[in-house]
């Protein structure tokens, strides 16, 4: 019964993946680029920055306006009675022709421009490091089902070796027990691998808004070795110029800055605005009024602002913008701290990660020789089923340890172009060129 349980489990992953609907690593970030509701919000904050910029210049400019009025007055009075007609028309303007914090509010809006192209920029760099996280993630699990099964797959063929022996007399009912303990383990580990796989597969599904059931391998021949000619610190300094959360920063600090500069403006420094208008007015009273008939009325005239006392405000609100400016540069060098110890970080882990699978392969030899030899000594008496259990095990356990290494180093790559500012969608197609049913 169990040996069918696990021939269907294993008849059934099969199948799904010959039904699967395949997406290489650029289908899959191209699609979630498609699905991705982060990506349009950072969008459509941009264009609304831009238009801001428009707006806040807008205020350098005169405002011009036009006033037109019509009007009719009955007045029923002892002393008679009267009618007037009145319309009159305007054109009035005003100009801020020395207003300092208006050039700053302009300076500001464009950082933040600025700052709002950057966080695009940013969303679609980490939108890229996910979907590459979610589709090595699904190819981890497929190959830790993969190894599931073909361990299975051996455990079976050993279990009816033993059953055979057993009944002649061979083997103990122990090595049997022992035997069909392992293949009753075997069948959890592909249920659980299954499930885990199954979970992969939602999470592309909920980046892609597809169900993405299979996916391109990994080439065996993708090169295992570090950049010729970086260093971590070549890194670092790359980090510092080209990282989307620096520039973030850096555009805060500078936010910050202008906007001490703004502060004193509005608090200090007078602002000067001319102002002018042109009036036609016509009156037309029955019975005639000495007021009727049409006048012509212009005026001009300079303002000055002077802010001279508001309770402290003035003062306190540029002392506030100078500690938001020292907050803002104490974060920048924070980031920029935080960002080296994550690039130094992965830089290690790539090279330890190269030592890594050079020995996990060395393993893999020695456990393929080490069943080998468990092997033969089982079949002349010498070795017992735990100990040819446990070598078969250890193998197939270094092989899947192997795959999940060369996905790390994969991924570990790509964040390290993240960190650095380079993960681009032509990044993206050079790796997905290693992939290959």
């Amino acid at each position: 019964m169990k040996k069918t349980i696990i021939a269907s489990l294993i008849t059934l992953a099969t199948a799904s993946s010959m039904s699967a609907h395949a997406e290489n690593l650029l289908d899959v970030y191209r699609l979630a680029k498609q699905n991705d509701p982060g990506l349009r919000s950072a969008a459509a904050t941009y264009n609304s920055q831009k238009e801001e910029v428009t707006i806040t210049k807008g205020n350098l400019f005169p405002d011009i306006a036009f006033d037109a009025d019509l009007g009719y007055t009955d007045t029923d009075a002892d002393y008679g009675d009267s009618d007037n007609n009145t319309n009159s028309l305007k054109v009035s303007l005003d100009y801020p022709i020395y207003s300092p914090a208006l050039g700053y509010a302009v300076d500001a809006v464009e950082i933040n421009y600025e700052s709002s192209g950057v966080d695009y920029a940013n969303t679609e760099e980490d939108l890229s490091f996910e979907s590459i996280s979610a589709y090595f993630d699904l190819l981890t699990q497929m190959s830790n089902l993969n190894t599931a099964k073909s361990q299975a797959k051996a455990t079976a063929s050993q279990l009816d070796q033993v059953k055979k022996q057993y009944e002649v007399g061979q083997v103990a009912i122990t090595d049997l027990h022992t035997a069909q303990a392992e293949y009753d383990s075997n069948i959890v580990d592909i249920i659980s691998a299954e499930a885990d796989m199954i979970n992969a597969q939602e999470t592309l599904r909920q980046l892609t808004g597809k169900l993405i059931t299979d996916v391109p391998d990994l080439s065996k021949d993708y090169p295992i070795i570090m950049p010729i000619g970086k260093t971590a610190t070549n890194y670092v300094d790359l980090a510092k110029r080209q990282n989307k959360d620096i520039k973030s920063l850096m555009l805060a600090n500078e936010y910050a800055q202008t906007n001490i500069e703004i502060q004193k403006s509005n608090g200090r420094v007078p602002t000067v605005t001319v102002s002018g208008s042109l009036t036609r007015s016509d009156s037309d009273t029955s019975p005639t009024a000495s007021s009727d008939g049409e006048a012509l009325a212009a005026y001009i005239g300079v303002n000055v602002s002077i802010p001279l006392y508001q309770g402290g405000a003035i003062d306190a609100t540029v002392k506030q913008s100078v500690y938001d400016a020292v907050a803002a540069e104490e974060n920048l060098e924070d980031g920029i701290q935080t960002t080296e110890l994550a690039v130094r970080s992965l830089y290690r882990d790539l090279k330890t990660s190269v030592a890594q699978i050079a020995a996990q392969k060395q393993l893999i030899i020695s456990n393929t020789s080490s069943l080998e030899a468990t092997q033969a000594g089982y079949d002349v008496g010498t070795r017992n089923i735990v100990e040819l259990l446990d070598a078969q095990s250890d193998l197939y356990d270094s092989q899947g340890t192997l795959e999940q290494l060369r996905y790390s180093f994969a991924v570990k790559q790509m964040s390290l172009l993240e960190y650095t500012g380079e993960l681009t969608e032509e990044k993206i197609s050079e790796l997905n060129s290693w992939l290959a049913y």
